[in-house]
């Protein structure tokens, strides 16, 4: 069992050299040998121990005897008691999920307090398939089906290279101790009733390690696709992250590479969020904090609106704005101005303005004579002809000389203020950021 142990730590190069170890010990079978195995390897480590106070007088026995473990192989022993019911509550957690927070956060408080390098969990093959079975029940992506990583960050798992009845074969022939959870034998929860119904089959069980390892390698073959479209077809932008369709919309897991990429945005409602593959342009889906705007090109992901962008006045001598963005303001001579380069500025006949101008929102019914045109033009043509994204659309400003739009900030000014040979000042607009809401 060492040498296996060994060579799978080996394999999948868990730990380095001279690295601290803190290993999570409940006092069950599964963490009680992985400590015992550790010790007999002559690594570096430490045992955490959580009393969730989840098992009336059984939690504290719990932690005696892993106190009692941690004397026995010479170790160093951290125990923690939590209010794990109290946390739940006030977090709106199931109980499990309260233990896990409360479990991680405090293993990542010690190894930043006292430097281990690598937390350890003694999850096993069996774990990983009930797991899998779970998240097959739910109907999980590709990506979710691998299992139980061996690899999570500083999380390493290599009680993984063993089944449930290598350790307790291991446990009974040495005649090493542990702490028995009596939970574990009611099928009423739904873990503990896939262990003694499912995996009792031997043939069954190898079905599903076998799946667990051709899942691995779908994962890595999505992980590449995935990287692929996370480094080459997702563009920053104005205000968000494009995430094009010209890769996307070729691959069989497209939804499993586009929820790879949202996970870290969600929860969203994933159906929804599919669907946006398919739906017409401005099509959204959205949640507190996030919003998926179908476009064109692809899907735009942008934080979600907060308020409603505010009008404000511009003062003859006023330099500057900073809401509802950044906009600088200068006056120049005519006969010394130099013509900018940057296509967003706005260059404008001073001597045609009235102040103080309005810098405001556009609405529906605006309308201005686009740069080098005649005739006017609705605003809301010309954003549909420059194709202007929703995000765009919603955050596009005008500035206003009495009720004239003298121009589309950072787009096109209105012809009537152009430069003339006759013009003696220049006023010019620079929108220091056109982005809004981020």
């Amino acid at each position: 069992m060492l040498n296996k142990l060994k060579a799978f730590i080996a394999k999948n190069e868990l730990i380095n050299d001279g690295e601290k170890l803190l290993l999570a010990v409940s006092g069950g079978k599964d963490s009680v040998l992985m400590a015992h195995l550790f010790a007999q390897l002559n690594y570096d480590f430490s045992i955490a121990h959580c009393n969730f106070k989840l098992r009336a007088q059984d939690s504290y026995l719990d932690e005696q005897f892993v106190k009692e473990l941690g004397q026995q192989l010479k170790v160093p022993v951290y125990s923690k008691t939590f209010n794990t019911e109290s946390y739940a509550k006030e977090n709106k957690l199931s109980i499990q999920m309260a233990a896990r927070d409360l479990r991680y956060s405090w293993f990542r408080t010690l190894c930043l307090d006292e430097g281990y390098d690598k937390i350890l969990t003694a999850h096993h093959q069996d774990d990983a398939i009930e797991t899998l079975i779970i998240k097959k029940s739910r109907k999980a992506s590709v990506g979710a089906l691998q299992g139980i990583p061996v690899r999570n960050t500083n999380i390493i798992r290599p009680m993984l290279c063993f089944g449930v009845k290598d350790i307790q074969q291991y446990l009974t022939r040495n005649s090493i101790n542990f702490r028995e959870d009596k939970s574990n034998f009611s099928t009423y929860y739904q873990r503990n009733s896939i262990r003694h119904n499912l995996l009792s089959e031997t043939d069954k069980r190898n079905q599903y390690l076998d799946e667990i390892k051709d899942n691995e390698v779908k994962y890595q073959s999505l992980l590449e696709k995935y990287e692929t479209f996370r480094t080459r077809h997702c563009k920053v932008v104005d205000g968000g992250i494009l995430l094009t369709f010209d890769y996307l919309l070729d691959q069989d897991e497209k939804q499993e590479i586009l929820y790879e990429y949202l996970k870290y945005y969600g929860p969203f409602a994933w159906k929804d969020v599919f669907r946006l593959l398919n739906s017409e342009v401005g099509k959204q889906v959205s949640n507190a904090d996030y919003r998926i705007v179908r476009e064109r090109k692809g899907l735009f992901l942008s934080k979600s609106p907060s308020k409603a962008l505010q009008s404000v006045l511009v003062k003859s001598g006023d330099s500057s704005i900073e809401s509802p963005i950044k906009i600088a303001f200068s006056i120049h001579k005519a006969i010394d101005f130099k013509m900018v380069k940057n296509s967003r500025c706005a260059v404008l006949d001073y001597g045609k303005l009235h102040f103080p101008l309005l810098v405001r929102p556009w609405q529906i019914g605006d309308s201005f004579i686009p740069l080098g045109m005649k005739g006017k033009k609705k605003v809301s043509d010309f954003m549909i002809d420059e194709k202007f994204s929703t995000y765009q659309k919603e955050n596009t400003l005008v500035i206003c000389s009495l009720d004239t739009i003298v121009c589309i900030v950072g787009h096109r000014i209105n012809d009537e203020f152009k430069l003339v040979p006759e013009t003696e000042k220049v006023y010019l607009v620079e929108p220091l950021k056109i982005e809004h809401g981020k």
